[in-house]
């Protein structure tokens, strides 16, 4: 039993270390996303004014991937951050009966394009989606 012991508190031990080192020293964040956390919410429309519509949230990899792989593809792009206050009122409003919530939450980033709604589609079916519309 005092081995048992010994090892956890070793473990719980190393676990508070790796814990502590990754909050004092956080790592930036890779170049090809920085720019998804300084991005406007409006982005110049396609020239008959459709834009893709991408509602997630900034500590979201999943979404800043699909941010960068759409502005890779150039597909005009606007972000709304759900976290932001003003934004949340206007994404519930827009997608609560669109049959999207799943267990009282949505699969992030939800993708509006064409008339259309995904909850985490991947990022070939938004181009193909756009570029067929």
């Amino acid at each position: 039993m005092n081995r048992v012991v010994v090892l956890l508190l070793i473990l719980g031990m190393a676990g508070g270390v790796l814990h502590l080192k990754n909050r004092l020293f956080k790592r930036p964040a890779p170049a090809d996303m920085a720019w998804v956390q300084t991005a406007p919410a409006s982005a110049p429309a396609a020239p008959d004014g459709a834009v893709v519509e991408v509602y997630g949230r900034d500590g979201c990899a999943i979404t800043r991937r699909m941010l960068v792989d759409l502005q890779a593809a150039n597909v005009p792009v606007r972000y709304h951050d759900i976290d932001a206050a003003h934004e949340q009122a206007g994404f519930h409003a827009r997608f609560e009966n669109a049959g999207l919530l799943r267990n009282g939450s949505y699969a992030l980033p939800v993708v509006a394009v064409a008339g259309y709604s995904y909850a985490r589609p991947s990022s070939s079916s938004v181009v193909y989606r756009y570029n067929a519309r």
